[in-house]
């Protein structure tokens, strides 16, 4: 029997007062001493025992523990309680005023850099200490090109929105649509309210279906044959050290038949020398001849460096101050690129 904290069990529960005969309404449950007891008391005795540490039950051993407690209840109704209340095993709990917006096109189609996002998680198998590590991606569909990539141990929401914070500051990014999958780490809500904030169309894959994110996966396949069969790393951070200088390489020097074979950095650039060859040249303004170049706060205030300092296996953000970051390779630097 359980211990009600000193609780009076009679005390405990609501007790029926309308004292009529006949048959027992639905909304009541009855005591093994005969005593009739609302259903709230019965999902209150529910709560209880789930507030307990280390019980998870399901509907059926609820059922057995409400039963040794004194009710005389089926799992049927159990159930029927619990699934009312959210209170069922594994059940998930999702808000009904912010739906995902799931994609609506099979394949992404992009006509210029930074129209079309896309990003991704990977397993990253560390051999020297035996378990995986976790690369996070962001890449461009139109050139291929790695926008920013992270390694750690876990990525969760916040590192995921420093990383598209750090794309965000270079690239002008308003209107463009991101595509990701249904991790817990993207459906987050510190995620998703950033996006929107800087007015990120975030769209979703639906659930198995990896093909409707067709360019990441690619890319995973890609680091696969190029990284996971060949190298064997004797920590994260010897895994981050290849994973810059994969990251150069992919970008400006690997060639891809589906753009033409030119790396990445050169269907970009090739982007941009087009589009500025149908630009009017401007002239220069007389002040912008004479006056110096002065850094305003604006300026300073984007320019500032910050870094990624781990403790405990823990991610904590903090801003780098002094010349302390020159002196040193943070672990941001070493595990993340842009």
């Amino acid at each position: 029997m359980l211990k009600w904290c000193g609780i009076n069990r009679s005390s405990f529960y609501y007790r029926c007062k309308s004292g009529k005969q006949g048959r027992r309404p639905s909304t009541h449950t009855q005591l093994d001493d005969g005593t009739e007891v609302s259903n709230i008391s019965v999902i209150l005795a529910v709560k209880f025992i789930l507030g307990i540490e280390f019980v998870d039950y399901g509907y059926r051993v609820m059922s057995s523990c409400l039963r040794q407690e004194g009710f005389l209840i089926n799992r049927k109704k159990v159930y029927r309680l619990m699934a009312e209340q959210g209170l069922l095993y594994c059940s998930k709990i999702q808000s009904k005023a912010d739906k995902r917006k799931f994609v609506q096109y099979y394949t992404q189609q992009a006509e210029a850099p930074m129209q079309q996002l896309c990003m991704d998680i990977k397993y990253l198998y560390i051999h020297g200490v035996g378990r995986n590590a976790l690369v996070l991606t962001v890449l461009d569909v139109y050139s291929r090109k790695i926008l920013g990539q992270l390694l750690w141990w876990r990525i969760r929401k916040e590192q995921v929105k420093w990383l598209l914070s750090r794309i965000i500051e270079k690239h002008p990014v308003k209107g463009i649509t991101l595509r990701n999958d249904n991790g817990s780490q993207f459906i987050a809500q510190l995620v998703r309210d950033y996006l929107k904030e800087m007015q990120v169309d975030q769209e979703f894959t639906h659930v198995a279906t990896p093909e409707e994110n067709a360019f990441i996966e690619s890319y995973h396949s890609i680091v696969e044959r190029s990284i996971e069969r060949r190298y064997e790393f004797e920590s994260i951070y010897d895994a981050g050290l290849v994973m810059n200088r994969w990251k150069k390489h992919y970008n400006e020097r690997r060639l891809h038949g589906s753009l033409g074979d030119k790396s990445p950095q050169q269907a970009w650039d090739d982007y941009y020398a087009g589009v500025d060859l149908l630009r009017q040249p401007e002239a220069a303004k007389p002040e912008e001849k004479s006056r110096p170049v002065v850094e305003g706060p604006c300026e300073m205030a984007t320019t500032a460096t910050y870094s990624l300092e781990f403790s405990g296996g823990e991610a904590i953000f903090a801003e780098s101050r002094g010349n302390t970051v020159q002196n040193r390779l943070t672990n941001i630097e070493l595990l993340s690129s842009f």
